[in-house]
């Protein structure tokens, strides 16, 4: 398992990292949130997080990677227990806090569990070149940036996503997407269509192939 331990205390960021080390993790450390961003491109499982940081502090950090589409689960060490101040973390985007002073084990004992609840999540995804699809939480992303789509286009990207390389026809489709009855069908197909035309022109790289003029499938 890779972390990446965002601390500016020289001393407590050293201590994890080789105590992560010593337990068999591959263990990185930054100093701020503005090094860190700089260093997410290398993929990491778990970040490790202080709030109260110069240059970058822990909650811009979280708010700068939640909007850009970055999931990686955050753990936030911080000194201060209140209740609302707790509730604030969550809101801002982290999966998890330990307050400080605290015991490596439990810490530990945190990555852990969370790295089990990232792993049953991870069976919702379908992904597909440099794309993916979180059904539980119902986005579509190209590598880490989400991409807008309506309610319906998802649908047909989930509905395509999930039979991928079984192609399926405009009657497959609609029926799923927009439940539609069989004699409701023949008359929207220009519908389909025009919802896949879109989604074509926001990903301006055609995924889904038409066979034959009446099959759809996500190549």
């Amino acid at each position: 398992m890779k972390l990446l331990i965002i601390e500016d205390h020289p001393k407590i960021r050293n201590n994890l990292i080789e105590f992560f080390s010593i337990k068999w993790y591959t263990a990185e450390g930054a100093i701020h949130g503005e090094e860190a961003l700089s260093m997410l491109h290398a993929h990491y499982d778990i970040i490790i997080l202080d709030m109260n940081m110069p240059i970058m502090d822990g909650r811009t950090f979280i708010d700068r990677i939640r909007t850009s589409g970055d999931q990686t689960p955050v753990i936030v060490l911080t000194s201060n227990s209140l209740l609302d101040d707790k509730i604030t973390m969550f809101d801002l985007g982290a999966d998890d806090y330990v307050v400080k002073p605290f015991e490596m084990k439990e810490l530990e004992a945190r990555v852990i569990a969370l790295s089990r609840r990232r792993e049953k999540s991870i069976e919702n995804i379908v992904s597909f070149g440099e794309y993916s699809i979180d059904i539980s939480r119902k986005i579509f992303k190209k590598w880490e940036s989400i991409i807008d789509l309506s309610h319906k286009e998802y649908g047909i990207i989930e509905y395509l996503a999930r039979n991928l390389g079984y192609p399926k026809s405009k009657m497959e489709i609609l029926e799923a997407v927009w439940w539609m009855r069989e004699a409701e069908l023949a008359m929207d197909s220009v519908t389909l269509e025009a919802h896949i035309s879109t989604i074509r022109k926001k990903l301006w790289k055609s995924i889904i192939t038409t066979l034959k003029w009446t099959w759809y499938l996500i190549s």
